[in-house]
């Protein structure tokens, strides 16, 4: 019956809002309540600068105990959800990039924001 405590996901937004003095991605990646992106994206609109935007990117860690860096640095998937528009998929391009110098391609899957949230409340065997 309570709602989940954001407010360091929303601090952290709030830090980025008050230093960023050009366009950012910003890359939401830890095991975070649904729609901490609509949140981080709600604070980054309302207090952007004049000439700033932000893509914000959901990127859940798919991290077993005891395995956490094999994990990391051979994952069997990596997951990237972002807006369903031209900047949000040019986010997602250059996260999948960054990633491909070790993850190979096929294994870069890509959605959008609320689909990659709900992915981490879904156990694959």
């Amino acid at each position: 019956g309570r709602a989940a405590d954001l407010r360091y996901v929303e601090e952290a937004a709030r830090q980025i809002v008050h230093t960023a003095t050009s366009n950012k991605i910003v890359v939401e990646k830890s095991t975070v309540p649904l729609k901490a992106c609509e949140s981080i994206k709600t604070i980054l609109k309302t207090n952007k600068r004049p000439g700033v935007s932000y893509q914000v990117l959901s990127n859940p860690e798919f991290l077993a105990e005891g395995s956490a860096i094999h994990d990391l640095l051979a994952p069997d998937r990596v997951l990237i959800g972002g807006d369903e528009s031209i900047e949000g998929s040019l986010a997602i391009k250059k996260l999948s990039w960054i990633y491909e110098h070790w993850v190979p391609k096929e294994k870069i899957l890509t959605t959008n924001t609320w689909s990659s949230e709900l992915s981490k409340l879904v156990r694959c065997t």
